[in-house]
């Protein structure tokens, strides 16, 4: 049964893991939270303004959205698969630091949190489109105008949470090499 709850906490636990840094202490530095805001909310909601009022519309584009879209959705499906293994490993190492294996299983859970969201952010564009494909027609444009403006902000969010995820992996690389040195 699908529930809707899930979803729900799926997106604020991604926010969550967005607005905290390696260690799990929320960010507090109000510059920080203004690039976020910027990127996250503002950045999308001006392309699909954009694509509004220029009369962008989605079908010229699907093939490269839905293409986008399959092979992220794919890579991270099989690399938040690979993040329980990994922690279990690291679990039963025997000489572990068991300060660093807690910041590890932080950052892990931190990716695994925004791989989720990327993953249902990709499955709603999707929808989107297979939608606007049903039900666009030529007598009624405004409706294709509306579903091209809700995926274009969807995809803006979806593209500035890969680079939040890149900067969880950067968080996590140095704070695996500043342990190994």
């Amino acid at each position: 049964m699908l529930d809707l709850k899930v979803i729900c906490d799926i997106r604020k636990n991604a926010v969550n893991s967005i607005l905290t840094d390696s260690d799990d202490e929320i960010i507090k530095s109000v510059w920080k939270k203004i690039i976020y805001v910027l990127t996250y909310y503002i950045l999308p909601l001006g392309a699909s303004s954009i694509a509004f009022w220029r009369n962008i519309t989605l079908s010229s584009m699907q093939s490269y959205i839905g293409t986008g879209i399959a092979i992220f959705t794919g890579l991270f499906f099989s690399l938040l698969l690979s993040i329980g293994a990994k922690v279990r490993a690291e679990k039963e190492n025997v000489n572990r630091d068991n300060a660093n294996f807690q910041r590890y299983k932080t950052s892990m859970k931190q990716i695994a949190n925004i791989i989720l969201y990327i993953i249902v952010l990709g499955i709603i564009i999707f929808l989107i489109m297979i939608l606007n494909s049903i039900l666009k027609s030529a007598n009624y444009p405004c409706v294709e105008k509306i579903f091209t403006a809700i995926a274009l902000f969807l995809l803006g969010q979806f593209i500035v949470s890969l680079f939040f995820m890149i900067q969880r992996f950067y968080f996590l690389v140095r704070d695996e090499i500043n342990n190994i040195l």
